[in-house]
C-alpha cells in the first residue's frame, strides 16, 4: 500500500510544525502556496501545487490531477472555504464547504449561534453610515466594536466610544473588507481569552481555555497566549458548554477548532471560532499543556488515521506554557537587525525568527506584523513570566525607518 500524502494549505510561519509531523509520521506533503515572499515552509515540503488558497475554485482546478488522502491548514483562515471543498468533492475528513462559508464570514457566523441558542454579544449587520447609528441604539449604545466579517488576525475591527469614532471606524472596516456590509456589536467589558478544542467523528476530544496577553492597537490584539487558564470548576463547565453548542451550531468535525471568548458578569460568550488550529504559538502551547504533538493531531484527523492512538499517549499532568510575539511597537522601516543574544536555556520550547535584515518590517497593528515568536515552558506562570521576559529583554531588534 502506497503511504499516505497530504495536501497542506498554505506554506507561511503558522504552519511550519504541521509539515514537521507529517514528516515524522511518514507522511508525504503537497504545499498549496503562492510563491511570493518565498514561503517558508517550501523546502519542508515533499511537492509544490502553486495555487492561491483564498481561492477555492482555483485550488480546485489547480489540485485536480493530483493524488491525495487528505487536506489540512492551521493557524490562519485563508485556506478554509478551500478545504472545504476539497472535502466535499473527495468525501475526505473535515468539514463541508458550507461549514467553512460560516467560518469565514463573521455575519452568518453570529446568525448561526444566535440561532442555535450560543451566547454572543448582540449585532447587527450595516451597509451604510445611517444604518450603523440606528444599529448603535439596538445593541444597547456604546461603546461598540464594528468589524469587517472577511478578515482575521484582528485586521478591519474597531472599537468606538462615541458617534465620531464609530462612522471613523465604519469608513475604515469598509475600505479593509471586501464584502459590502460589516456588523457592529455590543462591546463586552470583560476578561477576554481563547480555547482550542479538537472534535473527532462528532466527538469533541477536549477542551483547553488558555489565557491572551494582549496589545492595545485599533483594538485589542493578542500578542501572547498561555496555559492553564485561571478559572474555577463552574466558569470551565460554562466554557466547555458554549464551545460544545458553536462547534455544532458551525457542524464542524474531524478538525482543530480555534475560540475567542469573553466573560462578562460571570456570563460567557463566544466571540467567534474556526475549524483550524489557533495560530501564534498555540499549538505548540496545546502541546506543552497535554504532552503531545499537537500537530500530529491535525495530521492523523486530516487523514482519517487514529487520532485516539496520539490521544491516549498524552502526558499524565500537566505544564506551564507561555507565548509572545517580538514585535516593534514603535516604528516602522527597514530591519537592520534582529538576534537573540542570551543562552539557549532548556525552558525555551521555540524561538522562531520571521524575517530578516533588510526586509520592511511594520509597527504592530495586527498579527501579520509579527516578527518573531518566543515559546516557554516551566512549572508555574510566575516562572515561565519570569523566563520569557528575561528571554524578551535578550532579543535586539535595529529599524531604520
Amino acid at each position: 500500500m502506497r503511504d499516505k500524502r497530504l495536501l497542506v494549505l498554505g506554506a507561511g510561519r503558522g504552519q511550519i510544525g504541521l509539515y514537521k509531523a507529517a514528516r515524522e509520521m511518514g507522511i508525504t506533503t503537497i504545499a498549496v502556496t503562492l510563491p511570493d515572499n518565498n514561503p517558508p515552509c517550501l523546502p519542508l515540503a515533499d511537492e509544490v501545487c502553486y495555487a492561491n488558497i483564498v481561492n477555492p475554485d482555483e485550488v480546485e482546478i489547480k489540485t485536480s490531477g493530483l493524488v491525495f488522502d487528505g487536506v489540512a491548514t492551521c493557524c490562519l483562515d485563508r485556506g478554509v472555504r478551500s478545504l472545504g471543498r476539497l472535502c466535499d468533492k473527495y468525501s475526505l475528513p473535515g468539514f463541508s464547504e458550507s461549514t467553512a462559508e460560516l467560518c469565514n464570514d463573521k455575519f452568518r457566523m453570529k446568525q448561526r449561534l444566535e440561532a442555535c441558542g450560543v451566547n454572543t454579544a448582540s449585532f447587527r449587520q450595516i451597509g451604510s453610515e445611517q444604518e450603523l447609528i440606528k444599529a448603535v441604539e439596538e445593541v444597547g449604545n456604546y461603546p461598540v466594536i464594528i468589524k469587517a466579517t472577511d478578515l482575521a488576525g484582528s485586521k478591519g475591527i474597531y472599537k468606538a466610544e462615541n458617534r465620531d469614532e464609530a462612522l471613523s471606524g465604519f469608513r475604515k472596516a469598509m475600505q479593509d473588507t471586501k464584502k459590502d456590509y460589516l456588523i457592529v456589536e455590543k462591546f463586552l467589558q470583560g476578561r477576554e481569552f481563547g480555547a482550542q478544542a479538537f472534535v473527532v467523528n462528532g466527538e469533541l476530544l477536549f477542551v483547553m481555555p488558555h489565557g491572551d496577553l494582549l496589545y492595545y492597537a485599533a483594538t485589542a490584539v493578542p500578542v501572547g497566549h498561555y496555559v492553564p487558564f485561571d478559572c474555577d470548576v463552574e466558569m470551565r463547565e460554562k466554557i466547555e458548554l458554549e464551545t460544545r453548542k458553536a462547534i455544532f451550531a458551525l457542524e464542524l468535525d474531524n478538525c482543530a477548532v480555534n475560540i475567542d471568548f469573553i466573560e462578562e458578569n460571570g456570563n460567557i460568550y463566544v466571540l467567534e471560532l474556526s475549524g483550524r488550529a489557533g495560530a501564534n504559538c498555540l499549538p505548540e502551547l496545546t502541546g506543552i499543556y497535554y504532552g503531545l504533538n499537537y500537530y500530529k493531531l491535525i495530521v492523523a484527523a486530516s487523514l482519517g488515521l487514529d487520532v485516539r492512538g496520539i490521544w491516549n499517549k498524552r502526558r499524565v499532568g500537566r505544564m506551564t506554557g507561555i507565548s509572545k510575539m517580538v514585535i516593534s511597537t514603535d516604528k516602522s522601516g527597514i530591519l537592520e537587525n534582529i538576534a537573540y543574544q542570551g543562552e539557549k536555556f532548556p525552558y525555551i520550547y521555540d524561538m522562531t525568527f520571521f524575517v530578516e535584515k533588510g526586509q520592511y518590517v511594520h509597527k504592530f497593528e495586527n498579527s501579520s506584523h509579527c516578527l518573531a515568536q518566543v515559546v516557554v515552558s516551566c512549572s508555574d506562570y510566575e516562572e515561565c513570566e519570569v523566563r520569557i521576559n528575561d528571554v524578551m529583554k535578550q532579543i535586539v531588534i535595529d529599524i531604520d525607518e
